[in-house]
């Protein structure tokens, strides 16, 4: 089933040619009923967003062996959505969510991206997976078919950056994961923490006066991402998290130094933020009960600006102003369908708040 997902995944996104795209749409119906669910979601994504593959998608969909009720009205808990983070006239920041589920309502794949885009070039600035397999007999279920001889794993990969990272493996085998539950002690597990130096630019600049002016840029970023799986066999209910956090620095100098006097004006940049993904299932019932969230945290945005001269005599002037922001976090937004079932999970789970105060 992961085969399938990416490779799906690497076609439409790849210029894909009509029959590929109409052998992909054909191939709805015949799949594991999650994966169907999820190959839907994954084209009205596409369809939503206007992504490039979307008009030779709507060209399929003409097809009435293709678009059909008894291919599309397909049920199932996994999805796909994007949606745009920031947005303006030179600059935008999206975000996507796709999840999998296996037919038992266990995690299989889960996978956030975050793109920044222009007009001329694409950042593929952060990426975090998770995948696991072979998990059903924790909670007794029937594993899909072509998967009931699968070894219990459970891992995670990032992208930072356009670069990829080291995986990380939370327990491979039944025996491991059977000492990570009883040992786990909830947090989540790090995948990459470091420092990254986006800018260091300096150059002299010649003046009409004949003076020279200094100019000196330097940014840089911290970067926290972690993330991990947790499952209460007591309520029934597993809890997949990733975690980003982060803080930027941007600064400029440029200064002017003559016989007679020196001066110069620094501006500063700082903020910090997070995004958290929390994605919640109840597998005390059938059809299972999933609610995913992103959220994105308050952060400060800190400016400040200081202009200094200094004379050969020893006498200096300082000047600082500067001003803090609070930018207001919020929920991103996804379908429709899922804010339903948010709203379904939470009200049916009175030692939800319970459980989070220990």
């Amino acid at each position: 089933v992961l085969f399938r997902s990416a490779a799906a995944e690497v076609i439409l996104n790849n210029n894909p040619s009509y029959m590929e795209v109409k052998n992909l749409l054909l191939s709805i119906g015949e799949l594991p009923q999650e994966m169907n669910k999820y190959m839907l979601s994954v084209v009205a994504d596409i369809l939503h967003f206007e992504l490039p593959a979307s008009k030779l998608i709507r060209q399929v969909l003409k097809d009435v062996r293709v678009h059909n009720y008894d291919r599309f009205s397909k049920t199932g808990s996994s999805s796909a959505y994007s949606g745009y983070m920031t947005r303006d006239s030179d600059i935008a920041s999206t975000y996507s969510l796709d999840i999998l589920y296996s037919g038992s309502g266990i995690l299989r794949r889960s996978n956030m991206d975050i793109f920044i885009l222009n007009e001329k070039t694409e950042l593929h600035a952060n990426q975090v997976v998770i995948e696991a397999q072979g998990l059903e007999s924790l909670i007794a279920a029937t594993a899909d078919e072509g998967e009931e001889d699968l070894e219990s794993f459970a891992g995670m990969s990032a992208i930072l950056f356009d670069v990829q990272l080291r995986p990380v493996t939370f327990f491979r085998g039944y025996s491991d994961l059977m000492a990570k539950m009883f040992s786990a002690t909830g947090e989540p597990m790090n995948v990459v923490k470091g420092l990254v130096l986006l800018v260091d630019h300096s150059e002299v600049i010649p003046l009409q006066s004949g003076l020279k002016a200094r100019a000196e840029f330097q940014g840089g970023i911290s970067i926290d991402i972690s993330g991990g799986m947790d499952f209460s066999l007591w309520y029934r209910e597993s809890k997949t998290s990733v975690i980003n956090r982060g803080s930027l620095v941007v600064v400029g100098n440029i200064e002017v130094d003559s016989l007679f006097v020196k001066a110069g004006m620094e501006a500063r940049m700082e903020t910090e933020t997070g995004l958290d993904f929390i994605s919640t299932v109840k597998f005390s019932e059938y059809p299972f009960l999933v609610c995913m969230q992103i959220d994105k945290g308050q952060f400060p945005l800190r400016q400040f600006v200081t202009k200094y001269e200094s004379l050969p005599s020893g006498k200096t002037y300082t000047s600082r102003k500067g001003k803090t922001q609070l930018v207001a976090g919020a929920e991103l937004p996804l379908y429709q369908e899922n804010s339903n079932m948010c709203k379904k999970v939470f009200s049916e789970d009175p030692d939800s708040a319970d459980r989070s105060e220990e």
